[in-house]
């Protein structure tokens, strides 16, 4: 019996040794890149969205369909597509109200030689070719149990009120939902067409200013202020009273990094011509 047990594990061993089970692999990231879109040009609301985007003449996006919706207007998404010269498009439809009619436009654009990583396009002129900003991952070390934070980022496209000239360095500083809070330099003195260069760590607080339990922090207020530390003050009606301008409802979640963009331009003598546009995504 001890010989037959034995001779059994011996086979068994050989059978195991034999019959390894591999699976075939392949490396997705080793000609291709990972793209986001986000049309920050200074159009008014009526015409900021497109209903159509297309990289390397392939539909991405599109009104009413399962892979998208308006696009940016919904969450914009990374795409991957082949390292190299990227073409991109962005239709904008015509837009008829009971007043007016906004005529519609095609943006296209090549982007010059792409390489692997993940990158964010912007579009901020219909005539120029996308600005591109890495979505570097170097974010600081965060310990899963110590820890309840997350990590911001901000770019910069803001125009003042022609819409050509640039509206100069800008800071975003945010201020907690708790009684006699700060501000909090969230990034300082970023330049037109660049990005803060690393991420700042923000750490998460709840209403009694503890740390939340749940890794999420809502009610968080963001502002951006001028190269000598004003508040921007926006134009709050059509007449031209001002007022601070701030964008409350912000949440953040433990362990997410964030990118905050801000787009559009300022207005000339009131706000039916202001396009003050603070928005972020997450790139994990």
């Amino acid at each position: 019996m001890k010989i037959i047990v034995a001779l059994l594990g011996g086979l068994l061993f050989i059978s195991c040794q034999k019959l390894d089970i591999t699976f075939p692999t392949t490396d997705v990231n080793a000609n291709t890149a990972e793209l986001r879109v986000l049309n920050v040009m200074p159009l008014p609301a009526t015409t900021q969205n497109s209903d159509t985007l297309l990289l390397n003449g392939i539909r991405c996006s599109m009104v009413s369909t399962a892979i998208g919706n308006y696009y940016p207007l919904s969450t914009p998404r990374y795409f991957s597509v082949p390292t190299g010269n990227v073409s991109v498009s962005l239709n904008f439809p015509t837009i008829k109200t009971s007043t007016t009619t906004t005529p519609g436009f095609v943006y296209t654009g090549t982007i010059a030689n792409l390489q692997q990583g993940k990158w964010s396009a912007y579009i901020y002129n219909m005539s120029q070719s996308p600005f591109l900003l890495q979505d570097t991952e170097d974010v600081p070390t965060l310990d899963a149990w110590a820890d309840t934070a997350c990590f911001i980022k901000v770019a910069n496209f803001f125009y003042k009120a022609d819409g050509v000239t640039p509206f100069g360095p800008i800071t975003l500083k945010a201020k907690k939902n708790i009684a006699g809070a700060d501000w909090e330099t969230v990034a300082q003195n970023v330049a037109y067409q660049t990005q803060s260069a690393t991420y700042y760590k923000y750490n998460l607080k709840n209403t009694g200013n503890a740390h939340p339990w749940s890794g999420a922090e809502s009610n968080i207020t963001v502002a951006f202020f001028d190269q000598n530390g004003n508040q921007y003050q926006q134009f709050t009606n059509a007449a031209g009273t001002k007022g601070a301008y701030s964008l409350g409802s912000q949440s953040y979640a433990k362990g997410r990094v964030y990118v905050y963009y801000l787009s559009g331009k300022e207005g000339t003598t009131g706000n039916a011509d202001q396009y003050i546009r603070l928005n972020n995504y997450a790139i994990k």
